[in-house]
């Protein structure tokens, strides 16, 4: 195989990219749209200034002032489009190669710098009458249109006294070449190793030859394409099926594009699909109207399929990364709530509402609150004859009677130590007698201790008077209670009776008229000295 058959491409093959040819073309094309940017740019300035000017209701008091603002801003309109037309690829390159090269670029700089001679003399003009009188609010103005128009006639100075280079390239400076030459490099790359990513999208267009160009394109970059004539039809897609993106017509009889949008973004079923607007009316204010009411993009007809397959890539990137965020969000909810649930479990639910408000629990004193003490007797024992399963097994079940007991009561559990149980009445929740909801719980508590078949059997003590309750640590949260009520009504239990309630003085006096009990022979605590008990044999008839 020869040298020039390596270098040829095989069937089926197109040239590629990197060919010199097409480099060099690319690069030429960049660089003549960052002159023409270039150009364009002061000359858009000074559109926009005159336009300012000319919907000002001062400036119309002085029709003479009107009628040359006028005309300044015609002749920058003309130089717009003439630089668009003299500087476009397709006119470069038809008369770059011209025999009467520097003959033909003299007459360009001419045309451009005749167009834009009527902007820098009648900024001039009115500038020097705009000292003082009606005039003096347009001063700032008038400088900035003779300023951009100064800059702009430099500018077509360096353009087009430019030289050319050996590749045929406008380079009025060596460091463009270079700079643009790797961003084509880049871009090249970047095309190369692109896949594209792909979806199903629906296309809403009233006009049938449209639709099919469209879906045809759409088709070819491998995307699955449904179709729908109208808004009404549409819906009933978006119904039935899920879509990435919808393309949609702006100009529609019935329901119109504009309706269309509106009507999706207020579903909350439909509102995250990506909606691309495609139309022949290319206002900005068409533009901003669509994206003001949520489409995702905007592009106008006829479209360039390059464009149109990087805007539907870049909104089926934003919808992955949107579906991706919606999901980590929901995630993220689900592991609040099961935060939040266990932040229940473990402290109790006023508790819980104050840390969320105030990120910290006030400790406080609370009056009139029954303490209650219970600890399974013999527990230890069995724990010696069983295995370490059913030891927590035979208490977990035992344990959860007297949870759901608690509840019934309004009694509120603090904690469990080992086979010791502690728990308060009265305390967040206001009742009418916490000692009594304390007996019925506790009552209830011994019967489901004996029920058990592990054989055991429970104490049971309460006393009532103030605590304090507050949140201790901060790895892990517990709720405690503090004070000499809480040392009292374990007291009461550890000198209790194996089946039976004992309670304190002050705890019997709140339910003496209600209940029979006996006095327990006066015991002497550590601490305490000696302590009046009771215990507590039933309720009165």
């Amino acid at each position: 195989m020869t040298d020039a058959e390596k270098t040829q491409p095989g069937a089926g093959e197109s040239l590629p990219i990197e060919s010199e040819t097409t480099k060099q073309a690319l690069v030429r094309h960049a660089l003549l749209a960052t002159r023409r940017s270039d150009l364009l740019t002061p000359v858009q300035a000074i559109i926009d200034v005159s336009d300012r000017i000319l919907g000002d209701s001062r400036a119309a008091q002085d029709h003479h002032f009107v009628d040359d603002i006028r005309r300044l801003n015609g002749s920058a309109l003309e130089l717009r489009s003439l630089i668009d037309r003299l500087l476009s690829p397709e006119q470069w390159d038809a008369v770059r190669t011209a025999a009467d090269w520097p003959a033909v670029r003299s007459r360009m700089r001419h045309d451009m710098r005749n167009r834009l001679n009527p902007v820098i003399n009648y900024s001039e003009m009115w500038l020097e009458d705009a000292s003082g009188g009606l005039l003096a609010g347009f001063a700032s103005d008038l400088e900035l249109l003779r300023d951009m128009g100064r800059r702009c006639l430099e500018l077509i100075d360096t353009v087009m006294n430019s030289r050319e280079g050996e590749s045929g390239l406008l380079v009025p400076r060596a460091l463009d070449f270079t700079k643009l030459e790797s961003l084509v490099n880049r871009v090249a790359q970047q095309q190369a190793s692109d896949v594209g990513e792909t979806g199903k999208l629906l296309v809403v267009d009233d006009n049938d030859i449209n639709r099919d160009i469209l879906k045809r394109l759409l088709e070819s970059q491998g995307h699955q394409v449904v179709e729908a004539a109208d808004g009404r039809q549409a819906l009933d897609r978006l119904a039935r099926e899920a879509f990435d993106i919808v393309l949609l017509d702006l100009v529609m009889p019935e329901m119109d594009g504009f309706e269309l949008l509106v009507h999706l973004k207020a579903d909350p079923r439909l509102r995250e699909i990506s909606v691309i607007m495609i139309s022949a009316l290319n206002e900005i204010n068409y533009v901003a109207g669509c994206i003001k009411l949520g489409a995702e993009d905007y592009l106008n007809r006829p479209y360039n399929s390059v464009v149109l397959k990087a805007r539907i890539g870049a909104c089926l990137e934003k919808r992955r990364l949107r579906e991706r965020e919606i999901e980590h969000l929901e995630q993220i909810e689900v592991e609040r709530r099961r935060a939040d649930e266990l932040l229940h479990v473990i402290l109790p639910h006023e508790v819980v509402t104050e840390l969320k408000q105030r990120n910290a629990f006030i400790p406080r004193r609370y009056e009139g609150v029954a303490v209650l003490f219970a600890d399974i007797v013999d527990f230890t024992p069995y724990c010696e004859r069983h295995t370490p399963e059913d030891v927590v097994q035979q208490l977990q079940l035992l344990v959860e009677l007297w949870e759901e007991a608690a509840l019934k009561y309004e009694i509120q559990k603090i904690k469990t130590i080992g086979d010791a149980f502690m728990a308060a009445c009265g305390l967040l929740t206001p009742v009418d007698n916490p000692v009594l909801n304390c007996l019925r719980f506790g009552q209830e508590m011994i019967a489901a201790t004996q029920a058990r078949p592990a054989g055991w059997n429970l104490r049971v003590g309460i006393h009532y008077g103030p605590v304090i309750g507050g949140v201790l640590g901060r790895r892990q949260y517990l709720f405690d209670l503090f004070g000499d009520t809480v040392n009292t009504a374990a007291r009461m239990e550890s000198h209790g009776v194996k089946g039976q309630i004992v309670l304190s003085g002050p705890a019997w006096e709140q339910v003496a008229d209600l209940s029979q009990g006996i006095p327990l022979e006066p015991t002497p605590v550590k601490g305490k000295g000696v302590i009046v008990r009771y215990q507590f044999q039933g309720f009165r008839s």
